[in-house]
């Protein structure tokens, strides 16, 4: 092929696979309902087990994604009912994006409370009283604590 053949060659045509992307986006949908219940169960533990395939998928829609940014025209080429079957897997999937985002919150916040009271409880065990240079005894001398869990949420 020439020089001049491969300049006047047409560009592969670019297709947005749709019934695709609903698969993906309901899988991941799925994945989050599973962590929701796992969040629910304070099995965080769990969690770690659907990681690796939610990124995989996230990663999956935000290429196409890009793709859409990047060749808008693209939108017009999908069937009604693909974008009807698109658009309620994304309502499904925000749903449930949402009560995912809310039980992080929440296990975030009983995690910290739980740090909170294991460090009052070993600050309560771990206080000495000193003498100071008045002769009196302080408390504070030893209250400092520094506690670190080696899993955040």
């Amino acid at each position: 092929m020439t020089a001049e053949a491969k300049n006047t060659a047409p560009a592969p045509k670019k297709e947005i696979d749709v019934k695709a992307i609903i698969t993906v986006t309901a899988r991941l949908a799925q994945l989050l309902a599973e962590e929701v219940d796992l969040l629910t169960d304070m099995k965080v533990s769990k969690i770690e087990a659907l990681q690796q395939e939610k990124l995989f998928l996230a990663n999956a829609l935000e290429s196409q994604r890009k793709l859409l940014d990047k060749h808008p025209e693209l939108t017009q080429t999908i069937p009604s009912q693909d974008r009807k079957d698109l658009q309620e897997v994304v309502e499904v999937f925000n749903a449930i994006l949402e009560e995912n985002h809310r039980k992080l919150l929440l296990a975030r916040e009983v995690n910290h409370k739980i740090v909170q009271a294991i460090t009052s409880v070993v600050r309560e065990g771990t206080l000495s009283q000193s003498y100071n240079d008045s002769g009196s005894t302080d408390a504070a001398a030893f209250a400092t604590l520094s506690v670190t869990l080696n899993q955040t949420i």
